[in-house]
């Protein structure tokens, strides 16, 4: 096939750039790819050779002029996706959802424009709420299209009001899957809230690739010596971007009550760090800044050895977008003994794979599996080998590559989306 594939790419701040970078590498050598993206730069070095790169602005032209197979949009809720929205209800294909929850980007979108902020900083402006107007209307008609018996309160709740809680109840991803000619999400849980928010969507599951990347015990162990890790600390670690819902407090907490018990413990957060000060002033205030690493972003490369450098993972996730985490995937598939939020979506995951937390007693359930797991290396060990087993049974690059052929196909043979009555910034095709 001829394919458009849509994507943020390294070094985007966004994991699904890594992950597009993986899929690219699974379907290079049997399609033509064209890969799309609105950056300023990319780490071309990483794609496959026979991948063209081009800007999305071409992408509506070189399609009128010869038609793809299929697009393929990878979406996240993140402001490096934006640029998908508009080619995705004119170019309908595979619609790669990867967040349920949409709504803090797209709204985002419209409330951060510069009229939009211009009217927040001085709502008494009645030239500036003109200006404003328009942003402010698209992004209340899109909220009434997806959520009418709703909108009034649910525009004004989010206008009037700085939670980011709300947005997680009404996710706005109707429009994106209504756009697209098929829908691929990674977990059972997000095919089911697809399917009943939108009766009638074609859904498919692709398992996200996580394959083991063979590391050293001596890789490993220079590794945790030129961290200040010494061979007799019991190391917990967190991976990922450190955002407030990674729990990295309740991961701190946990590991502050272990340590009165476990004085070996260090605690290893890797990942970058949206606020340095503010993580350095909790690691301080709870006692545990001289007890901890941070090492900030990694190599990609780099990531596997980190993941192994601890003999405990604890991955947390509140309030969670109910996606499959490439973060987690990359620890199991490591063969990392890993602790995990108890939450409906990672329902896919074998109870024998991980330790679980209760989200209504988290740092409790997280203190007494460190202090549990510290002292039972063969209870690691098999949590471990579980882990792995099934990142090789479900998450294999061989599973990964036939279900996105099998996606492809079906997008390839789906007619396009009927035309509905969609909000006026919508450009439809």
């Amino acid at each position: 096939m001829r394919l458009a594939f849509l994507t943020p790419l390294p070094p985007a701040p966004t994991g699904i750039a890594d992950y597009a970078v993986e899929v690219l590498g699974l379907l290079a050598g049997r399609h033509a790819i064209d890969v799309f993206h609105a950056q300023e730069r990319i780490d071309g070095d990483r794609l496959p050779p026979s991948c063209t790169v081009r800007p999305a602005r071409e992408l509506l032209a070189r399609h009128r002029e010869r038609p793809y197979d299929a697009a393929v949009y990878q979406m996240g809720n993140g402001l490096d996706h934006a640029f998908l929205y508009e080619p995705l209800a004119r170019v309908p294909g595979l619609l790669v959802l990867h967040d349920l929850v949409l709504h803090h980007s797209r709204a985002r979108m419209f409330l951060d424009s510069p009229a939009a902020r211009a009217y927040a900083r001085d709502p008494s402006s009645a030239a500036l709420r003109e200006a404003a107007r328009p942003a402010l209307q698209a992004y209340r008609d899109e909220v009434a299209y997806s959520y009418p018996a709703q909108a009034g309160r649910l525009d004004e709740a989010h206008l009037s009001t700085t939670g980011d809680l709300l947005p997680y109840a009404y996710p706005l991803f109707r429009l994106p899957v209504e756009a697209s000619r098929l829908t691929a999400v990674h977990n059972a849980y997000m095919a089911g809230a697809v399917q009943a928010e939108v009766p009638g969507a074609e859904v498919a599951r692709v398992p996200m690739m996580a394959e083991r990347v063979p590391v050293g015990p001596a890789e490993v162990a220079a590794l945790r010596a030129r961290l200040g890790l010494r061979p007799d600390d019991f190391v917990v670690g967190s991976y990922g971007l450190l955002t407030r819902e990674k729990r990295i407090e309740t991961v701190a907490r946990a590991a502050a009550r272990a340590a009165a018990a476990l004085p070996r413990l260090r605690l290893l957060l890797v990942g970058p760090v949206p606020d340095p000060a503010g993580l350095d002033r909790l690691l301080a205030r709870l006692g545990v800044r001289e007890r901890a690493v941070v090492t900030g972003r990694v190599p990609f490369r780099e990531i596997a050895a980190h993941v192994e450098a601890a003999d405990l993972v604890v991955h947390l996730r509140y309030p969670t977008a109910r996606e499959t985490s490439a973060a987690l995937l990359r620890v199991l598939a490591q063969g990392r003994p890993a602790i995990v939020s108890d939450l409906e979506h990672l329902a896919d995951i074998p109870r024998e794979a991980v330790a679980r937390a209760d989200v209504a007693d988290e740092e409790g359930d997280v203190t007494r599996a460190i202090l549990r797991l510290s002292s039972r290396a063969a209870e690691r060990a098999r949590l471990g080998h579980a882990a792995l087993e099934f990142a090789r049974r479900e998450h294999s690059a061989g599973r990964c590559r036939e279900a996105y052929e099998a996606a492809l196909e079906r997008a390839r043979a789906l007619p396009d989306p009927p035309r509905r009555a969609w909000p006026a910034h919508w450009r439809q095709r």
